[in-house]
């Protein structure tokens, strides 16, 4: 049985949860592991990346004893109907289960046996960056039919546009890539191009994290073609040096922007007090956190801080400096889960690096996908999510099935 099929099946439905907000991506994501139930061949010893992250899980799950904010594991019965997971950290270890499966059983998909699947998914991807592209003209008239006459219910619709960017901004390398290793200097201008209008239409929905993706998955292409034996892996060491170490970057880039005495565009002005409020709180509690979403509790509001408030109108004196959670996913992880988790975090992404292998004995335009997705991905994880946010997780795991898809892909086969 391949499983291919099956993976391309789930894909058809890709552009449609993700412009609906992805929350619908955490079902399909289920949905396409269990298939590979079937198939996956799971090693005797698990890959170290994965006992890395899988360390981290059972580190956030067990600090919901000591955060403020717990709810216990689970709530309700489920013969009843009132069951529910309240522990966030469960919610994430049953997405990272769901993803094992979902990759494991993509590994297991054949060279050669992936052409029309990987058609499909390449298909599939071009819908939705064809419904990203047409969002900024047409998705204020759309409003009515989905949300109907409520205008108060469309701040709702458009911020599923917002993540519906965010998702095809994790694809989008896979798009390029692809476009950009055919033969011939027009696809490569084709896939310029793409790339450059993608980050446009991200700008005009306003989707900033989506847009600083797209930008910075072309920085990662430079490098990558720079060295491309070492790029991918210079990437990843990068990435998990920023989890590990940023209390002391974001910190040291906030001093240096205070001394300069410049402010920041207003939304980039109150992330930045909401990291130096976060950054305060990692000080409290620096080995073990808060504890998992120990954040929902921090409710000071900007009438706290009167010199931020002077720079500010009157009413921002009943918004909460950290509304909700840091929106960065580096510096929430190190708030609630301490020394201890930003470690074991970072673990996990320096040896999925460097498990890959070398970058020379990658094909093209799967090297290229690899680093321009850990740039989006890094994008997304800095300025937009919860870490807690299973939605982004389930919809990660998707874009790296997609990936693992494309190198599956015989290129230049007829089949």
């Amino acid at each position: 049985m391949s499983y291919a099929p099956f993976l391309a099946a789930a894909f058809l439905l890709w552009p449609f949860t993700c412009i609906a907000g992805t929350q619908g991506n955490v079902l399909l994501l289920a949905l396409a592991a269990i298939p590979a139930v079937f198939v996956a061949r799971p090693g005797i010893r698990p890959a170290h990346y994965w006992m890395a992250a899988t360390a981290f899980l059972v580190w956030a799950v067990a600090s919901e004893y000591w955060s403020p904010v717990s709810r216990g594991i689970v709530t309700g019965n489920l013969l009843e109907g009132d069951f529910a997971i309240r522990s966030a950290g469960l919610r994430i270890a049953l997405t990272l289960m769901f993803a094992t499966l979902l990759i494991a059983g993509t590994l297991r998909i054949a060279p050669g046996r992936a052409q029309i699947s990987s058609r499909l998914m390449l298909g599939a991807v071009s819908v939705h960056g064809l419904l990203v592209l047409l969002s900024p003209y047409l998705g204020a008239a759309a409003m009515p039919f989905f949300y109907g006459d409520d205008p108060l219910e469309y701040s709702s619709g458009f911020q599923n546009l917002d993540r519906g960017a965010n998702a095809f901004a994790l694809v989008l390398p896979i798009l390029v890539a692809y476009l950009g290793a055919r033969s011939g200097i027009a696809w490569k201008g084709v896939a310029f191009l793409v790339a450059l209008a993608s980050a446009a239409s991200f700008a005009l929905l306003g989707a900033s994290a989506a847009m600083f993706g797209a930008l910075l998955m072309l920085a990662a292409f430079l490098i990558i073609r720079l060295f491309p034996n070492y790029g991918l892996r210079g990437l990843f060491t990068a990435a998990a040096a920023y989890i590990a170490l940023a209390p002391f970057l974001i910190g040291g880039l906030l001093h240096l922007l205070e001394r300069s005495g410049r402010t920041l565009p207003g939304s980039f002005q109150s992330r930045a007090w909401s990291w130096e409020v976060v950054i305060g709180k990692i000080q409290e509690a620096p080995l073990t956190g808060h504890g998992i979403e120990a954040s929902k509790s921090w409710r000071e509001t900007y009438a706290a801080y009167p010199e931020w408030m002077a720079q500010l109108p009157d009413f921002w004196a009943h918004y909460p400096v950290v509304p909700g959670h840091p929106h960065n996913m580096a510096l929430q992880i190190w708030a609630e889960t301490g020394l201890v988790g930003a470690l074991l975090m970072a673990l996990a992404v320096l040896l999925v690096g460097w498990r890959l292998p070398p970058g020379g004995r990658l094909r093209a335009d799967v090297r290229y996908a690899i680093g321009g997705m850990l740039a989006a991905t890094f994008c997304l994880f800095s300025f937009s999510y919860s870490a807690w946010n299973e939605a982004f997780w389930a919809t990660l795991a998707l874009a790296v099935a997609a990936l693992v898809l494309l190198f599956r892909r015989v290129r230049g086969s007829l089949r």
